[in-house]
Protein backbone atom coordinates (compact mmCIF):
# COMPACT_ATOMS: atom_id res chain seq x y z
CA UNK A 1 0.00 0.00 0.00
CA UNK A 2 1.76 3.44 -1.17
CA UNK A 3 1.20 6.80 1.25
CA UNK A 4 1.59 9.97 0.06
CA UNK A 5 1.46 13.29 2.26
CA UNK A 6 -0.03 16.43 1.14
CA UNK A 7 -0.19 19.24 3.32
CA UNK A 8 -1.86 17.93 6.39
CA UNK A 9 -3.43 15.21 4.08
CA UNK A 10 -2.47 11.47 3.87
CA UNK A 11 -3.67 9.83 0.80
CA UNK A 12 -4.03 5.80 0.90
CA UNK A 13 -4.86 4.64 -2.27
CA UNK A 14 -8.27 6.22 -2.91
CA UNK A 15 -8.76 7.17 0.83
CA UNK A 16 -7.64 10.66 2.13
CA UNK A 17 -7.61 11.47 5.74
CA UNK A 18 -7.14 14.67 7.89
CA UNK A 19 -3.91 14.27 9.58
CA UNK A 20 -4.02 16.29 13.15
CA UNK A 21 -1.45 18.37 14.88
CA UNK A 22 -2.17 18.40 18.24
CA UNK A 23 -1.74 22.02 19.53
CA UNK A 24 1.49 22.95 21.91
CA UNK A 25 0.85 24.21 25.49
CA UNK A 26 0.39 27.91 25.50
CA UNK A 27 3.79 29.42 25.43
CA UNK A 28 4.43 33.48 26.43
CA UNK A 29 5.88 34.65 22.62
CA UNK A 30 7.48 38.60 21.96
CA UNK A 31 6.73 39.83 18.45
CA UNK A 32 9.57 41.18 16.59
CA UNK A 33 7.92 41.81 13.51
CA UNK A 34 4.52 42.99 12.79
CA UNK A 35 1.71 41.26 10.61
CA UNK A 36 2.37 42.11 6.91
CA UNK A 37 0.38 42.40 4.36
CA UNK A 38 0.48 38.88 3.41
CA UNK A 39 -0.53 37.96 6.98
CA UNK A 40 2.82 36.94 8.39
CA UNK A 41 4.31 38.01 11.39
CA UNK A 42 7.56 37.10 13.26
CA UNK A 43 7.65 36.32 16.73
CA UNK A 44 9.96 34.77 19.56
CA UNK A 45 9.36 32.26 22.03
CA UNK A 46 10.12 34.41 25.24
CA UNK A 47 11.46 31.05 27.21
CA UNK A 48 13.77 29.31 24.53
CA UNK A 49 14.43 32.49 22.09
CA UNK A 50 13.23 30.72 19.15
CA UNK A 51 11.86 32.51 16.28
CA UNK A 52 8.54 31.48 14.54
CA UNK A 53 6.75 32.46 11.50
CA UNK A 54 3.35 32.69 11.82
CA UNK A 55 1.63 32.42 8.66
CA UNK A 56 -2.30 30.68 9.61
CA UNK A 57 -5.01 31.29 11.71
CA UNK A 58 -7.49 29.67 13.30
CA UNK A 59 -10.03 32.15 13.06
CA UNK A 60 -10.26 35.70 11.82
CA UNK A 61 -10.78 36.54 15.25
CA UNK A 62 -7.16 35.52 16.35
CA UNK A 63 -5.88 36.81 13.15
CA UNK A 64 -7.38 40.29 13.85
CA UNK A 65 -5.65 40.45 17.68
CA UNK A 66 -2.52 39.49 16.44
CA UNK A 67 -2.60 41.87 13.06
CA UNK A 68 -3.15 45.14 15.89
CA UNK A 69 0.03 43.93 18.18
CA UNK A 70 2.81 46.14 18.21
CA UNK A 71 6.21 45.08 17.54
CA UNK A 72 7.66 44.49 21.66
CA UNK A 73 4.10 43.17 22.50
CA UNK A 74 4.21 39.65 23.96
CA UNK A 75 1.16 37.44 23.44
CA UNK A 76 0.60 33.92 25.50
CA UNK A 77 -0.72 32.02 22.19
CA UNK A 78 -1.27 28.47 20.82
CA UNK A 79 0.63 26.95 17.74
CA UNK A 80 0.70 24.23 15.54
CA UNK A 81 3.02 23.82 12.70
CA UNK A 82 2.04 24.96 9.63
CA UNK A 83 3.81 23.17 7.20
CA UNK A 84 6.40 20.25 7.58
CA UNK A 85 9.91 21.57 6.27
CA UNK A 86 10.05 25.15 7.59
CA UNK A 87 9.58 27.09 10.09
CA UNK A 88 6.17 27.90 9.61
CA UNK A 89 3.55 27.80 12.40
CA UNK A 90 -0.43 28.21 13.03
CA UNK A 91 -1.65 30.40 15.38
CA UNK A 92 -4.68 27.88 16.86
CA UNK A 93 -5.53 30.50 20.35
CA UNK A 94 -4.80 33.31 22.63
CA UNK A 95 -5.06 33.05 26.33
CA UNK A 96 -6.71 35.69 28.73
CA UNK A 97 -4.03 36.45 30.68
CA UNK A 98 -2.20 39.67 30.66
CA UNK A 99 1.31 38.98 30.49
CA UNK A 100 3.31 42.55 31.02
CA UNK A 101 7.05 43.28 28.71
CA UNK A 102 9.67 44.49 31.03
CA UNK A 103 11.48 45.40 28.10
CA UNK A 104 8.87 48.19 26.79
CA UNK A 105 5.31 49.58 27.69
CA UNK A 106 3.67 47.38 25.91
CA UNK A 107 1.01 43.79 27.40
CA UNK A 108 -1.41 42.64 26.22
CA UNK A 109 -4.89 41.38 26.96
CA UNK A 110 -6.33 38.15 25.56
CA UNK A 111 -9.53 36.61 26.14
CA UNK A 112 -10.83 32.97 24.62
Amino acid sequence: MSYQYYNDLCLVGPYVWAMTTLASAPVVVNVRVEMNDHGTMTVEVHETNETRHLVAYESERIRDALASLPEGARVPIEMVRAGSRSNVWKAVALHGRRVPNPDTSHSVTTAN
